[in-house]
């Protein structure tokens, strides 16, 4: 009798357990089959889909929010079904600048060979270039580039290029930027009786010739690079008792070419200080 009882209630003990792990199973699977995903970029969420409850709400609900130009896989008016996945695309747009510039083309140049080392003035144009783009990325990363807009500005202006011993370019000066000042030239030549030690030695101690220019150093420094309009490179080496102020004094040749210098109104640049002369 006991040994039949203890049986029976086996039995009933197995069939018991086998339906509790079957109710799991099914449950298991019911609840499967009643999630969904949406997925933004790498991440992904699981929500619960509902039959009459649009995906707008189910969004709320789980604190997602949409901006204005984020793509939905869906129409957010209506409901999700159990294990669909929702792709939501992040959508930014940037404005950026990007500068740009064609470099300087020359138009006219002129040689000036005659003084301490030869010189070109050129004149050119210079083109800078701004372009406006938008970029468009979907979920952070770059998808595509727009052209919005793109300015063209042209900057016409003169350069100085001093080339060295061997005729190749040493150095370019932007005329446009350097300082520049009107001065009231002369012109003083080796052997001028009027000038200091008969013109043949500088202040500085240098043989004097074409190129050496004497300058009043509280206005022009000495030992500075310079070009003068019409005569060419210049080197502030000298001083004279009568060059005061915007007083210039160009070293020429000779007496001729002295005369033909006398009180003309010159625009001076300076560019900048050496101690080499030439």
């Amino acid at each position: 009798m006991n040994s039949k009882f203890f049986i029976n209630a086996l039995k009933l003990l197995c069939i018991a357990l086998g339906i509790l792990i079957l109710s799991n199973i099914l449950s298991a699977v019911s609840s499967t089959r009643t999630v969904a995903y949406i997925k933004i970029g790498e991440i992904t969420y699981t929500v619960t889909p509902y039959k009459n409850i649009p995906l707008k709400t189910i969004l709320d609900k789980n604190n997602i929010a949409l901006n204005d130009k984020d793509i939905i896989s869906c129409d957010i008016n209506k409901p999700i079904k159990p294990l669909q996945t929702v792709k939501i695309t992040r959508i930014t747009k940037e404005l950026k600048k990007i500068a740009g510039n064609v470099p300087f083309i020359i138009t006219q140049r002129k040689e000036y060979t005659s003084n301490l080392r030869k010189v070109e003035l050129q004149k050119g144009i210079e083109k800078n270039i701004i372009k406006t783009i938008e970029e468009i990325s979907h979920n952070g990363v770059l998808y595509d580039t727009v052209m919005l807009h793109e300015k063209t500005t042209t900057k016409e202006y003169y350069r100085l290029a001093l080339f060295n011993k061997n005729d190749v370019i040493e150095k370019i000066y932007d005329l446009s930027k350097v300082k520049k000042m009107k001065m009231t030239a002369t012109a003083y030549y080796p052997g001028d009786p009027l000038a200091w030690r008969d013109g043949t030695i500088t202040f500085l101690g240098q043989k004097m010739q074409r190129g050496i220019v004497a300058v009043d150093p509280k206005v022009i420094p000495l030992k500075t690079r310079l070009f003068i309009s019409g005569y060419g490179y210049g080197y502030a080496g000298d001083t004279g008792n009568l060059i005061k102020g915007k007083r210039i004094d160009l070293g020429v040749n000779n007496k001729k070419e002295e005369k033909s210098w006398m009180f003309k109104d010159v625009t001076v640049y300076i560019l900048e200080k050496t101690d080499t002369y030439n």
